[in-house]
C-alpha cells in the first residue's frame, strides 16, 4: 500500500512538472524570440507556462511581430503593448485581467476583441482599420482609433466611454446616444458636422473638429 501511495504522489508531481516545464509552441517566432529575451526566467532558452503566467507587462515594440495568436499564452497581462510591428488581423480575447492594450502603426486592418472585462484603455491609431468589433469590453473609458480607414464604429456597448479619438477616418455619422459616460470626442478630418453626431438626452460632450 506504501509503495502505491509514493508512486501515486511521484506520478502526481511528474505530471505536474510536465505541465509546468512544457515549452509553449509559439506561432510568430519573432514573438518567441523577444519572449525569451525577456521572460525566460530560468535561462533554458524557451518559455513555458508558468513562466507566462507570471508575466504583467508584455512590451514588445519594433519586435518583427507578424501574428498575436500567441498573446494567449499570457493570461496575467495588465499591459501590452505591440507598437510598430506588422499585424494585419488581430482578435482579443478571454485576457481577464488586461487593462491596457496597444498597437499603434502595426498596419492592421481587422481587430475583434471580445470577453476582455478590465479593459479600459485602447490604442489602435495608425493603423488600416476597415473594421472593429468590440464585446465585452464595457470598461473600456479611453480609445483611440485615429488615422484609420473607418467607416462606421458600433459604440453602444461602451457604456463607462469618457475619451474617443476617431480623427482621420471616414467617418461621417456617430452615435453617441448611448455613452453617457462620454467627456470629450475627436471626430476631426471625418468631414463630419457636428448634426451627424447623434447624442443621449443626458449628452454632455466637448466636440472637436467638426465642420461648420
Amino acid at each position: 500500500m506504501m509503495k502505491i501511495k509514493i508512486f501515486t504522489v511521484l506520478s502526481f508531481i511528474s505530471g505536474l512538472n510536465f505541465f509546468y516545464g512544457q515549452k509553449l509552441e509559439f506561432k510568430d517566432k519573432n514573438f518567441e524570440k523577444a519572449a525569451v529575451e525577456n521572460f525566460d526566467m530560468n535561462k533554458d532558452g524557451m518559455i513555458d507556462q508558468s513562466e507566462a503566467e507570471l508575466v504583467n507587462n508584455l512590451f514588445l515594440v519594433q519586435k518583427g511581430i507578424t501574428a498575436a495568436d500567441d498573446l494567449n499564452f499570457f493570461k496575467n497581462a495588465k499591459m501590452i503593448m505591440l507598437d510598430d510591428n506588422s499585424i494585419p488581423s488581430i482578435h482579443l480575447k478571454n485576457l481577464d485581467k488586461l487593462d491596457l492594450f496597444s498597437c499603434t502603426g502595426c498596419k492592421i486592418s481587422s481587430f475583434k476583441a471580445e470577453n476582455l472585462i478590465r479593459l479600459a484603455s485602447l490604442y489602435v491609431d495608425n493603423n488600416l482599420l476597415e473594421s472593429i468589433s468590440l464585446k465585452g469590453t464595457s470598461r473600456i473609458d479611453q480609445l483611440t482609433l485615429s488615422l484609420n480607414q473607418l467607416k462606421t464604429i458600433d459604440l453602444s456597448q461602451l457604456k463607462n466611454l469618457r475619451k474617443l479619438n476617431i480623427e482621420h477616418n471616414k467617418i461621417q455619422k456617430l452615435d453617441i446616444s448611448g455613452n453617457p459616460a462620454l467627456q470629450t470626442l475627436n471626430v476631426g478630418g471625418n468631414k463630419m458636422k457636428e448634426a451627424d453626431i447623434k447624442k443621449g438626452l443626458k449628452t454632455d460632450v466637448t466636440i472637436f473638429g467638426t465642420e461648420e
